[in-house]
């Protein structure tokens, strides 16, 4: 058994967007705060490491001499702090005259009376920052580097006490940030409350366009694809209805034959006249189903059944079989039906059932009014661009004053005497409506009948 999926929260999936590249925000904050504090406190501790360096030349100077340190200045020196502080005072003639660590010679010896010379080295396995500076020995040839180092233990102890420090803020206001983002969230979706409370408000067979006044511009594109899809609806009901009161228009004469016929057989047992009884019911049940089944035409032909599915059609091969297929009917109704075009090549883009269904229309419509001894002629024309479709009878015709009616719903033309639904010229037109097709009629042959003309672009392959 199959576990319906958790509905999908707007709200939820913001935050979880949001979370992540936050908290990558936080820990590369974490990483730029811990940087600059290093980098600040490295300033800080040079300039006091320089200072150093500067009080110890002062204590050198003022000191008798320059061979020896006094107790007092060795102490100083010596005091060990949190990290121990390193000196040297080196006679770059006689060596070494003090020193708690033997610090090496500044790659490059500073100028006398320059300021401190800063560097970085690393002995015995430890990271030092030595601040030195130069002057002069008692011998004037002689030159005294003063040196004064100590580890970054400290340095990186301030800058991790900044970052401890200040990383619960930052995160403190990103938590800020994504309270204030659901609020946020929360209070724009009830901007779609409105459009809510109209959809929930409507009657079931409103399918009007929404009222987009009070949707916001980031909602329309959704609103404007249910004001589609209501307008598909309002189609497919306006079309429904039409099928149920085309259905009721045409079935209602039919059954009310047949419920009389069944009536006049019931009342008069005579096998004559139960006979003509059932000859009409025949003919009256037959014209019920073609009825049914031109509804059913015109009702595909409407909506645009197969639209995605259609595929190049050869107008040519289909006309050509369909002749073929109707001459027994119409050698049994004492017609000539032919056909006249191309045997392969016409090609147009379209449904072939629906063209068939088309081309049944006109030749059964054609061979209805053509009559005994008369002629039905379809011919195919290949042009640049188009492809003509015709069908000819040699009937009495129609009146040019109707040609323009002609493909309406349930329209006869008043002079016409044959039975008839008045569909079959309705199916035609939506199904050459539906292949952007144009419907043209005029004279047959001679000046007689109707010839309907059905007009497809070409597709060249």
């Amino acid at each position: 058994m199959t576990t319906p999926s958790r509905p999908t929260s707007l709200r939820r999936r913001l935050l979880t967007i949001l979370v992540v590249p936050m908290a990558l925000a936080w820990l590369g904050s974490g990483v730029l705060i811990y940087v600059l504090a290093l980098h600040y406190a490295n300033i800080s501790y040079d300039r006091s490491l320089a200072d150093g360096a500067r009080a110890l030349e002062r204590l050198i100077r003022s000191d008798s001499g320059h061979e020896e340190l006094s107790p007092q200045v060795r102490i100083l020196m010596e005091y060990e702090s949190a990290e121990p502080t390193y000196y040297s005072v080196r006679s770059l003639r006689h060596g070494v005259l003090a020193s708690n660590l033997e610090l090496p010679v500044p790659a490059t010896v500073p100028a006398i009376g320059a300021p401190p010379r800063l560097d970085s080295i690393v002995m015995e396995r430890r990271a030092l920052r030595v601040a030195s500076l130069a002057l002069s020995g008692e011998d004037s040839t002689d030159t005294i580097i003063v040196s004064v180092a100590e580890t970054l233990g400290e340095r990186h102890a301030l800058a991790r006490e900044i970052l401890v420090g200040t990383l619960p803020i930052v995160l403190l206001l990103i938590a800020l940030v994504l309270v204030l983002v659901w609020f946020g969230v929360t209070s724009g979706l009830r901007l779609l409350d409105p459009l809510v409370d109209q959809l929930a408000q409507r009657r079931a067979r409103d399918l009007s366009p929404l009222d987009q006044r009070e949707v916001p511009i980031e909602i329309r594109p959704l609103t404007q694809t249910i004001d589609a899809l209501l307008a598909r609806l309002r189609e497919l009901l306006e079309l429904q209805e039409r099928f149920i009161a085309d259905a009721a228009h045409q079935l209602r004469t039919p059954l009310a034959g047949l419920r009389l016929q069944a009536e006049r057989a019931l009342g008069d047992p005579r096998p004559d006249s139960v006979r003509d009884a059932l000859v009409h019911v025949e003919r009256l049940s037959a014209g019920a189903g073609r009825a049914a089944g031109q509804l059913l035409a015109l009702a595909r032909a409407q909506t645009g059944e197969n639209r995605t599915e259609w595929s190049v059609v050869d107008l040519a091969r289909l006309a050509r079989d369909y002749v073929a297929e109707r001459v027994p009917d119409a050698l049994a109704a004492r017609i000539d039906l032919g056909y006249e075009g191309p045997l392969q090549g016409a090609d147009v883009a379209g449904d072939a059932v629906m063209l068939r269904e088309a081309l049944v229309n006109l030749v059964d419509n054609a061979l209805t009014y053509a009559g005994e001894h008369g002629t039905v002629t379809v011919t195919l024309e290949c042009e640049l661009r188009t492809v003509a479709l015709s069908v000819a009878d040699s009937g009495p015709g129609v009146a040019e004053e109707w040609w323009p009616r002609l493909g309406e719903r349930f329209f006869r033309p008043p002079e016409s005497r044959r039975e008839g639904s008045g569909l079959g010229l309705a199916i035609v037109r939506r199904i050459a409506d539906s292949h952007a097709a144009v419907v043209m009629f005029g004279r047959g042959r001679d000046g007689q009948g109707l010839r309907a003309t059905l007009r497809f672009a070409a597709v060249r392959t």
